[in-house]
């Protein structure tokens, strides 16, 4: 979790973009399987690995739809038979490892990215998911270099440079997480999350002027987001504006409430006496 004042700030590294990713990045176009006039054009043994590959590559969509619906353990069971026909296969590693990751199961989440960037060193977005998996584990600097790898891979890739600058607050080192901050949102001016964590960057340096015009702006861009609110009521309390800031954990609390975090919400009631 980040020092922030009085916040309850959201874990560092959310499973959903890390899914999210997986889906952006591994599959790309060209994934349907091979029509049989095409198969009759093609010598014996060609359109039997090409049956075969396609084959594999309807089981990971199968996973991957698995995966998305809320059945992670269907979705392991798919990429491991994926796995047992095809141990070279990066992409079910890959998958396979946001799978465990979403039943918190981090060792095998991490053997699994490590295979499949032995299999595939090239593909940002494997290094991604094992830095969340570090993350998670609060080995910042292991995501750190896997971020920069990624980097070094994709240098425009947003997620890479904020979940860099996330571990780098992990690590206590907010001075060294703004610039990957700046980049993400000169990339994407409305990135809500780096808007956030520059916002958080920035209050654990006390510029509070800075602060509070990144968090005004993400709540700008998400009205529902609690954790902005949480945030900028601290800030405001240390600036003595006792009751804007009232006012913003009010509106936390209730947001909190809405979206099902119950137990937040009563923290922060136990924490104003409110």
């Amino acid at each position: 979790m980040l020092p922030a004042m009085i916040c309850f700030p959201r874990p560092i590294f959310p499973f959903l973009t890390a899914i999210a990713t997986v889906g952006f990045c591994t599959f790309g176009p060209g994934l349907g399987g091979v029509l049989p006039s095409q198969a009759a054009l093609t010598p014996p043994f060609i359109a039997q690995e090409q049956n075969s590959a396609a084959a594999i590559e309807q089981k990971l969509l199968e996973g991957f739809d698995e995966l998305e619906s809320g059945s992670p353990l269907k979705a392991i069971a798919i990429f491991t038979q994926v796995i047992d026909t095809d141990d070279q296969n990066a992409d079910a590693y890959n998958l396979r490892g946001v799978a465990y990751m979403v039943i918190e199961q981090y060792t095998d989440a991490l053997a699994d990215f490590d295979q499949a960037i032995a299999l595939n060193p090239k593909d940002p977005a494997i290094y991604f998911n094992r830095a969340n998996v570090h993350g998670v584990l609060n080995n910042y600097q292991g995501a750190i270099d896997d971020c920069s790898q990624g980097i070094l891979l994709d240098p425009q890739d947003v997620d890479l440079l904020i979940c860099r600058g996330q571990a780098q607050l992990g690590l206590e080192q907010p001075r060294q997480a703004i610039p990957d901050f700046d980049r993400a949102i000169e990339l994407d001016p409305r990135s809500e999350e780096a808007h956030y964590f520059r916002g958080l960057a920035y209050a654990m340096v006390n510029n509070y002027e800075r602060a509070l015009a990144d968090l005004n702006r993400t709540i700008r861009l998400n009205p529902y987001n609690a954790d902005a609110f949480i945030l900028r009521a601290g800030i405001r309390s240390e600036q003595g504006e006792v009751e804007e800031s009232l006012e913003d954990m009010i509106q936390a609390i209730n947001l909190l409430d809405r979206q099902g975090e119950s137990e937040r919400a009563t923290e922060i009631r136990q924490l104003l006496g409110y």
